[in-house]
């Protein structure tokens, strides 16, 4: 998380003509205070989990709106200048790994148990069939990855390299079913969780932000994820979630052979396009944001 942090901040400093302030709010419920008296602009880079502490980062933003540009997940009625920045996505380590065969099964990798997951996996319990077809793993109720046990908090060098790593499972799935960090309806944020997916040419099933394939499609240039994804613009969970399922029940009834091509050409695109396309819109916001916050000087 640290890591990706610095890429962000040494990405940003490269476009920023004078020594600016960097604060990481990644770890706000640490801090105690942060003293912005003495500091013209600051830059507030979230990109690492922003879902936690969220209502305490937004406060904070709302008091500093005037000196704050905040760098983080694409974010709705901001208090503050944003720059939309996919931490996770732009420096990903995972490297494109070519589909083996697709299988008669899915994969679903989860681990902390939030709120949304623990939803998700009690109404998959309900779907015995689907969950019979499904290579599952919920924290330590269902413990068939490594990376599911919470032990591993203590060994935080050991986590992160088998959270980054592609299982050898995703490379024989027909599709996943990819329960992000966060299902708001108000941010739109990913991890390597939709790295793992994509890189590993497997269709996929979002339980994750209101709108999020909708806008990685509508502005950076992705195409369809499965073969159907318009339980993305259904605002509410519950029936994205509904939704979600019925088409996982579904899947192999579907016209499957462009849903793997295209699996594959998103794969391609954020290996090869991407970069470059977050880029253009990170720059742009960037100039932006700066102009706003100049303005209050």
């Amino acid at each position: 998380m640290k890591l990706i942090t610095q890429k962000v901040v040494n990405f940003i400093s490269n476009y920023i003509p004078y020594n600016a302030k960097f604060i990481d709010l990644t770890w706000f419920n640490q801090y105690d205070n942060i003293n912005t008296h003495n500091d013209s602009i600051i830059f507030a880079i979230d990109v690492a989990d922003p879902p936690y502490y969220f209502e305490e980062k937004y406060e904070w933003l709302k008091i500093n709106h005037n000196k704050v540009i905040y760098v983080g997940p694409v974010i709705y009625k901001m208090p503050c200048p944003t720059i939309p920045f996919f931490g996770w996505l732009r420096f990903r380590p995972q490297e494109i790994k070519n589909k083996v065969k697709y299988e008669d099964f899915f994969v679903s990798f989860n681990r902390k148990p939030h709120l949304h997951r623990q939803q998700y996996f009690d109404s998959l319990k309900i779907h015995s069939d689907l969950l019979n077809k499904g290579y599952v793993s919920f924290f330590e109720n269902i413990s068939k990855h490594e990376i599911a046990s919470l032990s591993l908090d203590l060994d935080i060098v050991k986590l992160q390299s088998l959270a980054q790593q592609i299982d050898e499972k995703q490379l024989y799935s027909s599709f996943e079913i990819v329960c992000e960090t966060s299902a708001t309806d108000y941010h739109i944020f990913l991890t390597e969780k939709f790295n793992k997916c994509v890189a590993s040419e497997t269709p996929l099933l979002l339980l994750g932000d209101y709108k999020t394939l909708s806008c990685l499609k509508t502005f950076y240039g992705f195409t369809d994820f499965g073969p159907d994804d318009s339980y993305d613009n259904e605002p509410n969970y519950h029936t994205r979630l509904s939704k979600v399922l019925n088409i996982a029940n579904n899947f192999f009834t579907y016209p499957l052979r462009k849903v793997f091509d295209n699996a594959k050409i998103n794969a391609d695109h954020l290996h090869n396009r991407f970069d470059k396309i977050h880029d253009e819109y990170v720059i742009k916001s960037l100039e932006k944001a700066l102009k706003n916050v100049q303005r209050n000087f």
